[in-house]
């Protein structure tokens, strides 16, 4: 009984603390889902009034969304870039900070479904089911296709079809251009395309989610009276000249492919006046009769083309018309070719005639010519000129640059004459440089010969050296060998007895440095005779060079061609001295001798200072 009555008192306190905890149960959406753009907002809830001694807390990894602890009430604006998946966990917190209960909230993002969009700018026309264009008129249309999934409008592709054939890219009076998310449509609809009247056009866009947008244009073609139209630019004057024709084409068109015919105002009917039925107008002048009706230039006549069924329907131009005995059109009498050198400028006359005109009133023209040639008149006489030419012309292999020059001159009656010229630009002594070079050189030559010189009179001082010690070792080795082969002659036991063994051992080690010491001064003779051979070279060069008198960097004999031969040889004979030199230095380093040195001054850390150093002067 007892055992019974402990078990209901457990189970009792059991059923109390589950009753408690679930008081503190925290509730929050397992889900919540929105599109991009939108408002997540949700509550969480929990009995407060039973717990106040408790704390609401949360944690997610969505960095800009709001949570009220008081009011429980979560608050996120989404963008284009949240969408995927995103949890936020929420805590009840004792005072101790211990988690009493908690709450997990998953929240997924999703992209809007959208497709693209197409719109017709200007947006005036596409107003009703048809868009209606007028014959004749110029039309400027342009579409655009754009899409809310993204803010590039490169992700929009827009492709179309003309009239349901995919094989149709464009069609008359009109040119279709695509350019990324745009198509351009420039349409001037004819008498044809009224006959047909209706015309298709579908638009496709496809966005980089693969969403489709499919529009379709119906344009409309309403035909409308148009006048006639000139073919070609008619100008406002033209001058006549005797025993000339004058001919000027007023040919048109007509819109609408109604029967065009022309007339001709003019008040006077010497010569001839006439337009033809395909509006050309034609008048040609005797002398005596320009001479007789000389008065009446400048004259004015009124060329008209109008339809025959319509006569509202017309155009028409009024000319003035001069009047010029005779118009010799300029000539060009001589234009050579031109050649000048980088440095230069250029100033070379034209030579030009017109019997009617002074030559103020022609007009020149270059083309295909350099920035930097132009056309100068000076009071009667013409000049092709150009400022100092630069030394940027002619690239770095020094083969000359050649311009194809076409100068045309024109007289204000519209004659011309042109001839083809060739300007040459040959590479140029550039001064300053060639004297910075002269005097470097001339430098650089002084200093190469005050080590070069250094170095044979050392040569020279080990030749002469090892010739007296091998005149002294001869001289040893002879009287050594005398002495021990007189050596029977002297007594027993006597000091030059006992001493000639101690001659014949100097003898032999006599010999051995005889024979070792020298067998490298014929190679210490070849290397001094070579290095004298380049000592001369390069004295010889340099005379050359001294021969010329240049005072400063502006000295016009810098521009004497045998002086830049001669420098540019010179600069070439450097390097390959230099080349022979740093050859001779590395057998000069293999000199037992001189490996001698090298030896020492590397335990004295200063190999350096035997090497020719003046060769660097180069």
């Amino acid at each position: 009984m007892l055992r019974i009555k402990y078990f209901l008192i457990f189970i009792f306190f059991l059923s109390f603390n589950t009753y408690a905890q679930d008081e503190n149960v925290l509730e929050s959406p397992e889900l919540v889902e929105a599109m991009v753009g939108e408002g997540v907002v949700f509550l969480v809830k929990y009995n407060k009034e039973e717990n106040q001694n408790l704390k609401l807390t949360w944690k997610s990894d969505i960095l800009d969304a709001n949570f009220d602890d008081q009011e429980g009430e979560f608050y996120w604006e989404t963008d284009g870039e949240d969408r995927g998946l995103h949890s936020v966990y929420f805590y009840l917190k004792d005072s101790i900070d211990n988690i009493v209960s908690s709450s997990k909230t998953l929240i997924k993002i999703s992209a809007r479904a959208s497709v693209p969009s197409i719109e017709m700018e200007p947006d005036s026309l596409d107003s009703r089911a048809f868009i209606k264009l007028l014959q004749g008129e110029e039309y400027n249309l342009e579409f655009v296709a754009t899409t809310r999934n993204s803010a590039n409008p490169d992700d929009v592709v827009l492709s179309y079809i003309w009239n349901n054939d995919s094989d149709l890219t464009t069609i008359d009076q009109a040119d279709t251009h695509v350019i990324g998310n745009r198509l351009i449509l420039d349409w001037t609809p004819s008498q044809k395309q009224v006959v047909k009247k209706y015309f298709d056009l579908d638009l496709i866009a496809i966005d980089n989610t693969n969403a489709v947008y499919r529009r379709k244009y119906r344009f409309q073609i309403i035909g409308q009276e148009l006048p006639p139209k000139l073919r070609n630019n008619v100008n406002d004057t033209y001058i006549i000249t005797a025993d000339q024709e004058l001919d000027i084409d007023f040919s048109v068109y007509d819109p609408n492919n109604d029967p065009v015919v022309y007339s001709v105002d003019i008040p006077v009917t010497v010569g001839a006046p006439n337009i033809n039925e395909k509006g050309i107008f034609t008048w040609k002048l005797s002398s005596m009769e320009m001479s007789n009706i000389s008065s009446i230039f400048p004259l004015k006549i009124k060329l008209k083309a109008e339809e025959a069924e319509d006569s509202k329907h017309f155009v028409e131009k009024e000319i003035t018309i001069l009047k010029s005995e005779k118009n010799d059109p300029p000539l060009i009498t001589k234009l050579s070719n031109l050649s000048v050198r980088e440095g230069y400028d250029i100033k070379r006359r034209v030579f030009i005639q017109d019997n009617n005109h002074p030559i103020s009133e022609l007009k020149y023209s270059l083309e295909n010519e350099p920035d930097w040639l132009y056309v100068q008149q000076e009071g009667d006489r013409l000049f092709l000129m150009s400022d100092t030419l630069g030394f940027d012309i002619v690239k770095a292999d020094g083969i000359p640059v050649q311009f194809d020059v076409l100068f045309t001159v024109t007289d204000p009656e519209g004659a011309t004459d042109s001839k083809f010229f060739t300007v040459t630009v040959n590479e140029g002594v550039n001064t300053e440089k060639l004297y910075r070079q002269l005097v470097d050189y001339q430098k650089s030559t002084d200093a190469l010969l005050v080590g070069l010189r250094k170095q044979i009179r050392e040569l020279d001082y080990r030749v002469q050296r090892n010739q007296r010690l091998k005149k002294g070792l001869l001289f040893t080795t002879f009287f050594l060998g005398s002495f021990s082969a007189t050596g029977a002659f002297f007594e027993d036991h006597t000091v030059a007895n006992e001493a000639i063994p101690y001659a014949g051992a100097l003898l032999a080690i006599t010999s051995s440095v005889n024979a070792l010491a020298f067998n490298q001064e014929g190679k210490v003779i070849n290397l001094k005779g070579r290095l004298e051979d380049v000592e001369k070279s390069i004295v010889r060069n340099k005379s050359y060079l001294d021969t010329y008198s240049i005072k400063d960097e502006t000295d016009d004999e810098l521009r004497n061609s045998e002086l830049v031969n001669r420098v540019q040889s010179y600069r070439q004979a450097l390097i390959e001295q230099r080349i022979e030199l740093r050859r001779l230095e590395d057998q000069y380093r293999e000199l037992n001798y001189v490996q001698r040195k090298v030896r020492r001054f590397n335990r004295k850390g200063k190999a350096e200072k035997l090497r020719w150093s003046f060769i660097d002067k180069i």
